[in-house]
């Protein structure tokens, strides 16, 4: 494994030298993010936290010439969200929230730059003749909603309370400032494809007779891609509608719960029980912040009993980040070129739940955010888009290639062993640049749950709790018993459980009420 690691960095100093393209890019260009992460993932999943953080301090390391930092190239941001997560899930909750602020500003300077620059141009010209690593990671909506998570989460972590309560009061405008925000990033993805189609006209109108999702799927040689696609569009299912993130929303509930704002907590929680209106707990969250508000209880929830106990104090939250995220992996398609492709690459979930037992009862954890279904539903609607520039870009490449070769060619005054050399030399360089440049964009945010479960009970009077971490399998549990801290009066504890060999336990202590 840590020959793999040195092989990924000698390829990442050394392969970006062949394209002047990829100025603004950063080693993904080469190396595919995915791939980039294996031993990282790896080190995280078997509980070696501190060879997986360190993996990201190195790509996070002071830039030089000689080295492959990421800061100041388009990877900048997804390895600042990599090491947000990984620093809370070890408990740096300080750290983690230094990452997760600069992570904000790389994403302000992304989405506010009113006019093109010539960082812009050079990564869009690199993009069409390197590939779509050379434009920055902006990150998802997922990233963006599970960064606000993040945040506030580790706000409470420090103790800071204050900001706990003023992130998670501003979570609602959050996710709404991510869905208009990404209409304009759709808006802008389209402008692009169109500039380099008309930059390209004889690309665009091959593009137009290969480049969609449909004739790929029906290439026979594509049947991975194919059965990609439907795998994508099942989990996307799962999703919510509009990037609807379900654990921010409950946060920006709780917050007005706990401000005993209940007609703001009844919206949010109305908008929970409507995105997943099978789930009890949420319609258990809606009624009681209908009864707290004085409003009346609709027909179809008439059977539903509101908690029995204050959800505004005197009350612990459990939020249980089960599993790895689903990332992106790197698959070959062919139109008829061979071509390097993302798609959505699924894990399964360790453990099917968790029960609490405090005070004398029990309480299991239900279903709070399905993460896989966030990104899934996202990836597909970009899908399209991705596909046409995915295409567009490999057939301006090999345009230029073959456009080459024909120039050298069709010199009838060179001398023919010169002109022989000049053939095999582009032949040759040719292939290893598209090689090279055969790389899928596959940059995602991965040291992130594949869901959030959730359950709550009164604060026990011996501030006692165990909790049992069932293996989807239905073998041996994990346990842990903890002892929360006397001068708190409620808490959120957070249990991170990428795997069984590495879950965490956090109590983020709430001492106000």
């Amino acid at each position: 494994m840590r020959f793999r690691r040195t092989v990924s960095r000698l390829a990442c100093n050394l392969l970006p030298a062949v394209a002047a393209g990829c100025l603004f890019a950063g080693c993904s260009s080469v190396v595919n993010s995915h791939s980039q992460k294996e031993e990282m993932m790896a080190d995280y999943l078997k509980g070696d936290n501190e060879s997986a953080l360190d993996e990201i301090e190195y790509k996070l390391r002071e830039p030089a010439w000689y080295n492959t930092s990421v800061v100041g190239t388009g990877d900048e941001l997804m390895w600042r969200l990599e090491a947000g997560s990984m620093n809370f899930h070890v408990g740096n909750f300080e750290e983690s929230i230094d990452e997760l602020k600069i992570a904000e500003e790389l994403i302000e300077q992304y989405d506010e730059r009113a006019e093109v620059s010539a960082r812009d141009i050079g990564a869009e010209a690199g993009a069409a003749l390197t590939n779509l690593n050379a434009l920055p990671y902006r990150g998802y909506c997922r990233d963006r909603i599970a960064l606000a998570v993040y945040k506030a989460l580790a706000y409470l972590g420090t103790g800071n309370e204050e900001a706990f309560h003023a992130q998670i009061r501003r979570l609602r405008n959050e996710q709404k400032k991510v869905q208009d925000d990404y209409s304009k990033f759709f808006e802008q993805e389209k402008d692009r494809l169109d500039a380099e189609k008309a930059k390209n006209p004889d690309a665009a109108k091959k593009m137009a007779a290969v480049g969609s999702i449909a004739k790929i799927s029906g290439n026979p040689n594509n049947t991975e891609f194919k059965n990609c696609v439907a795998r994508v569009k099942k989990v996307a299912n799962k999703g919510y509608g509009n990037f609807l993130n379900p654990a921010a929303i409950f946060l920006s509930g709780l917050g007005s719960v706990r401000d005993e704002n209940y007609d703001n907590a009844r919206i949010d929680f109305q908008h929970l029980s409507e995105a997943m209106p099978n789930n009890p707990l949420f319609r258990q969250y809606y009624v009681t912040a209908l009864q707290k508000s004085g409003r009346e209880i609709p027909e179809n929830f008439a059977d539903v009993q509101p908690f029995d106990f204050p959800l505004d104090r005197d009350c612990v939250f459990v939020v249980f980040a089960n599993g790895r995220s689903a990332a992106l992996q790197e698959i070959s398609i062919s139109f008829p070129v061979m071509t390097a492709w993302p798609m959505c690459e699924f894990y399964d979930a360790p453990f099917l739940n968790l029960k609490a037992e405090a005070g004398g009862r029990k309480y299991t954890s239900m279903i709070l955010a399905d993460m896989d279904g966030i990104l899934a539903q996202e990836f597909d609607e970009r899908m399209p888009g991705m596909v046409a520039r995915i295409v567009l870009n490999t057939l301006i490449k090999e345009a230029a290639y073959y456009t080459g070769l024909a120039v050298v060619a069709a010199q009838d005054d060179m001398d023919p062993a010169v002109q022989a050399a000049a053939l095999a030399s582009i032949a040759i360089g040719g292939a290893v640049y598209r090689a090279a440049m055969n790389t899928a964009d596959t940059r995602s945010w991965e040291i992130l749950p594949k869901e959030f479960q959730l359950t709550q009970f009164p604060m026990p009077e011996d501030k006692q709790v165990k909790l049992d971490l069932n293996l989807t399998n239905g073998g041996m549990t994990v346990s842990k018993t903890l002892r929360l801290p006397d001068d708190c009066k409620s808490a959120i504890i957070f249990v991170d459980a990428p795997s069984v060999q590495n879950v965490a336990f956090h109590v983020l202590p709430i001492k106000s009420k």
